[in-house]
């Protein structure tokens, strides 16, 4: 188990050297828009892994959203990320801001062990639990904003857990925020820099976690 976890300004600092010439497998690459009408194209990350992957496949349960990213060119399956049966396996798993979104996570879980080689990593980004705008929603009105497709929140002792459950071994373990605290236009703007303080002191109150687990391997 992974003791301390790193504060980082970007995620993909710590995703680009595991998909770089590897072969990944994207789960919940079609990001949804509003837009007059409702209209799809691949999440950031996707195209972030696109540029660096030898192989690249995405997966989403929206069928709407897949169609669209096919059209556009993209290799793409619609499938549910808790019992996924794609017959191919991969260096890497990359599940970024889904699994708070699941009903049932472990067989998410059980389920990409079926889709790793067998030195592959599974990367998971999540919001954390104890993130310091949750904190702050709490103490200022005694309520929090939360996604409308949330089902729950993961702090890294208990995603950690849970990913030790199903045979899974937190290798590296981080924590990062808005990327909009960093920008040099914002450095004077007080309601970006009490929090980025507050988590340079405590970053325990940063808003994701991000984990990087292998499957333990059996003697």
């Amino acid at each position: 188990m992974v003791k301390k976890f790193k504060l980082i300004k970007d995620r993909q600092e710590v995703i680009e050297p595991y998909v770089t010439g590897k072969s990944v497998l994207d789960i919940g690459c079609a990001d949804a828009r509003l837009d007059g009408r409702k209209r799809y194209k691949s999440t950031g990350l996707h195209e972030f892994i696109k540029e660096r992957a030898s192989r690249l496949l995405g997966v989403d349960c929206d069928e709407e959203g897949v169609e669209c990213m096919r059209e556009d060119g993209y290799d793409v399956v619609t499938s549910n990320a808790e019992e996924m049966k794609l017959n191919e396996r991969f260096d890497c798993v990359m599940a970024g801001e889904i699994i708070e979104h699941l009903s049932n996570p472990a067989g998410f879980l059980e389920s990409v062990k079926g889709h790793l080689n067998e030195d592959g990593v599974l990367i998971i980004t999540t919001s954390n639990a104890f993130g310091i705008l949750s904190t702050w929603r709490i103490l200022k009105g005694n309520n929090i904003k939360v996604h409308g497709e949330h089902t729950c929140w993961y702090d890294p002792k208990t995603l950690t857990q849970l990913l030790e459950r199903h045979g899974f071994e937190v290798t590296e373990g981080f924590f990062s925020n808005k990327s909009k605290w960093y920008l040099g236009k914002n450095f004077y703007k007080i309601k970006y820099q009490i929090p980025k303080l507050i988590v340079a002191l405590r970053p325990y109150f940063s808003g994701k976690v991000i984990v990087v687990a292998r499957l333990v391997k059996k003697p």
